[in-house]
């Protein structure tokens, strides 16, 4: 196996022995935990990717993180030194690798054959590098963020015996069927729902989700949401807040941040006082400042890029808009509630009507209602002082059962069971 390692203080090193791999984990329960990108990307996946791996660590787990990038680099959050990191993208990709992306993108060579070797170029050199990690590192249980690192570790596990456990941080419809979510490649979509049958559990945000899932699959999924992580609930709400609309997320279609734009073009003259700030970036943040600017709001709504201590921008601003079209849990909304401010989304935004309830902790929008319904909402918190402290004082309340302690324990337990039947069979042997 290639692969780039991360020592503790960061600095990479070149390809190791497989020997040097096995003789790191002899004590304790091993536990890897597989992305496909990590490196200076700051969604909330990338983050509970992180925070769990430093939550197994800190509970005696060997913990390693893996992830396939292709530019070097570290995590844009934080990971206990404890915990091992390591890039299995390899520097430079074997030719067959390079040979099948140039045969994919050739447009006389049949679709059904593109489609072959463009899968083919993305993920056999990831799952080749996981097989080997699992073959020689043996870890009790491997935990998997999202369908791109997802399939291919539970092709690379089957047949080794290695336990893995594929989490879903969105609505399984989305990440399993959508052409626009993830590798919009046919045979991709087909592979990520047939490795399920590999997987020792499956993981979902809520409960609900679990239902999408063929029959013989429902007996595995678990259900764990995600949590508010202590360092939001460290901040103070301000007695008197800014007059500032709040979102936060990856600049992308799904977040359907363009309906706020058009929402808020309708009542920022009404409004000057007001200001509404987007944290984050992704593909669509260029299309938007142009919108902004066509649109004349380009001095109120604001696009900044990644800000660090988001508590603090919680605990001072007014309202959170979350327009998203789904989520998975809706992390950002959790949080801004945790932080004491109320929220306007779209009622059918599933993962976040699971816990935003309207008139408790916020309004929900009908869809159907697109821009003017979004900004009527908007308009009445601005103008009502009285609902926004109403619903804000709900928040905390509403949200008080997503702790990290309770996460933490849910992986634990599952683990343990894991690994317990594992042992009871091995001594059953």
């Amino acid at each position: 196996m290639r692969a780039q390692e991360e020592t503790e203080a960061g600095e990479p090193q070149s390809g190791h022995a497989r020997s040097d791999v096995a003789a790191r984990f002899r004590h304790g329960k091993r536990i890897a935990i597989v992305i496909r990108l990590l490196v200076n990307r700051s969604g909330g996946a990338e983050r509970i990717y992180c925070e769990l791996a430093n939550m197994l660590a800190a509970r005696g787990y060997e913990v390693t993180c893996l992830h396939y990038d292709a530019a070097g680099g570290r995590p844009f959050f934080p990971i206990d030194p404890r915990v091992e990191l390591i890039n299995l993208h390899p520097d430079p990709p074997p030719i067959r690798h390079r040979l099948a992306r140039w045969a994919s993108r050739r447009f006389f060579v049949p679709r059904s054959l593109r489609d072959k070797w463009g899968w083919f170029a993305a993920n056999d050199i990831f799952i080749a590098q996981l097989h080997d990690f699992f073959t020689l590192a043996r870890p009790d249980v491997v935990l998997t963020f999202m369908p791109p690192a997802n399939t291919p570790a539970l092709l690379a596990a089957a047949g080794t015996g290695v336990k893995v456990v594929p989490t879903n941080h969105n609505v399984p419809l989305e990440d399993y069927t959508s052409p626009e979510r993830w590798d919009p490649n046919p045979i991709d979509r087909k592979h990520r729902l047939e490795a399920l049958d590999h997987a020792a559990r499956i993981h979902v945000i809520f409960s609900r989700f679990g239902e999408w899932f063929p029959d013989h699959l429902r007996s595995r999924v678990v259900a764990m949401p995600n949590y508010v992580s202590g360092e939001f609930l460290s901040a103070v709400p301000k007695a008197v807040r800014e007059p500032c609309i709040l979102a936060v997320g990856r600049i992308a279609g799904v977040k359907n941040y363009d309906t706020l734009l058009a929402a808020w073009a309708l009542i920022a003259r009404d409004h000057p006082e007001w200001k509404v700030v987007v944290y984050g970036t992704g593909p669509q943040l260029k299309t938007l400042k142009a919108e902004a600017k066509r649109l004349g709001v380009e001095e109120s709504f604001l696009l900044p890029g990644h800000r660090g201590n988001l508590g603090e921008e919680y605990a001072r601003m007014s309202i959170f808009c979350h327009p998203a079209y789904f989520e998975g849990f809706g992390l950002s909304v959790a949080e801004a509630l945790a932080l004491g401010m109320p929220v306007v989304a779209f009622s059918d935004c599933a993962g976040v009507n699971e816990f935003v309830k309207d008139g408790y902790n916020g309004l929900m929008v009908d869809r159907a209602g697109g821009a003017p319904a979004l900004a009527e909402a908007l308009k009445r918190l601005i103008e009502d002082e009285a609902l926004r402290r109403r619903l804000g004082d709900n928040g905390p309340e509403s949200v008080a059962g997503f702790t990290e302690e309770r996460y933490a324990q849910g992986w634990v337990d599952l683990i343990e069971e894991l690994t317990e039947s594992s042992t009871m069979a091995n001594g059953d042997a």
